[in-house]
């Protein structure tokens, strides 16, 4: 091949990568990945952590617009935790099973975990296509996983 050729042929390669770059994800990109990894979360979640018969449960599922012509996916799930561990083993345990099942997906530690005893919380972020979630765990009489997901504003 040509020296020009070549030019042209890593012309177009060029721009089709950065066409297809600079697009970005959608909205419904972002919030299959949110759904998807919600339920991936929840059900293994509820094999390891939670009480047998313990259903994970939707407590928001909504779409919110943006400012130019954008919107943004949010979900809040909870999953009932197994009672009858300390507060402070329950915690500890279900924060390593969540921290374990949300970085086999892609998704890294942006705001560490934090808070004693009885509840912690801590945030993960996934780039591409993005997804941000803040996990939170309460312990106590009724013990459970809030998973709060949510894409940034993006175009539809």
């Amino acid at each position: 091949m040509s020296t020009v050729g070549r030019g042209l042929l890593g012309g177009v390669v060029g721009t089709v990568l950065i066409t297809g770059c600079a697009r970005g994800p959608t909205l419904s990109e972002s919030s299959d990945r949110l759904n998807a990894d919600t339920a991936h979360v929840l059900r293994d979640g509820a094999q390891r952590l939670g009480p047998p018969g313990g259903k994970p449960r939707t407590l928001t599922s909504r779409t919110e617009p943006c400012t130019g012509g954008r919107s943004r996916r949010q979900l809040r799930t909870e999953l009932p935790l197994r009672p009858g561990l300390a507060p402070t083993v329950l915690v500890d345990q279900a924060t390593g099973v969540t921290l374990g099942l949300m970085g086999d997906r892609g998704y890294r530690l942006t705001n560490p975990p934090s808070g004693k005893g009885r509840h912690r919380s801590f945030t993960m972020t996934r780039d591409v296509p993005s997804v941000t979630f803040t996990v939170r765990f309460q312990s106590g009489r009724h013990p459970a996983l809030v998973l709060d997901g949510v894409t940034p504003c993006l175009p539809e």
